[in-house]
């Protein structure tokens, strides 16, 4: 146990996840369209809960964006890496998205916990601010629509 819970495994776990689910969503859609014999938009009219969960796992492109961007900067839990997982950690508990979830909070856990210096690029530093930003801001418009249905 303790070999998988290395923060490179772990990383490549997550970057996995976030890139299958959005793969499978995109095939099952296409598939619930071709049954039906309906386009995709008019599934994504018909269906209002399908359209929130295709902006759940939309908002997952951008959470792995952010983590390849991020890169092997540093694998401390004080560092910029360890405060991209927090605030992706709360947003797939808020997303009820459980492995995303499970997943997030050993990544995190691998994490070396004393402090590091690493010197991550100012354009880079922002970047992933500003990606933390979008991802909280659609999380909680996410929430709200949910708990508006």
């Amino acid at each position: 146990m303790a070999l998988f819970l290395q923060p490179t495994k772990m990383r490549q776990l997550l970057c996995g996840y976030w890139l299958l689910v959005p793969l499978l969503f995109g095939a099952y859609l296409f598939t619930l369209a071709t049954v039906k014999n309906v386009p995709v938009g008019m599934i994504f009219t018909s269906i209002p809960s399908l359209t929130l969960a295709s902006i759940v796992v939309l908002l997952m492109i951008f959470q792995l964006y952010g983590l390849y961007i991020i890169g092997h900067s540093s694998e401390s839990r004080h560092s910029l890496l360890g405060s991209y997982l927090i605030v992706n950690t709360i947003q797939q508990l808020l997303s009820f998205n459980i492995p995303g979830f499970v997943i997030c909070l050993l990544f995190y856990r691998s994490l070396h916990n004393e402090k590091e210096r690493s010197r991550v690029p100012k354009q880079i530093k922002w970047t992933i601010y500003g990606l933390m930003s979008f991802i909280s801001f659609m999380t909680l418009i996410i929430l709200w629509l949910q708990l508006s249905l």
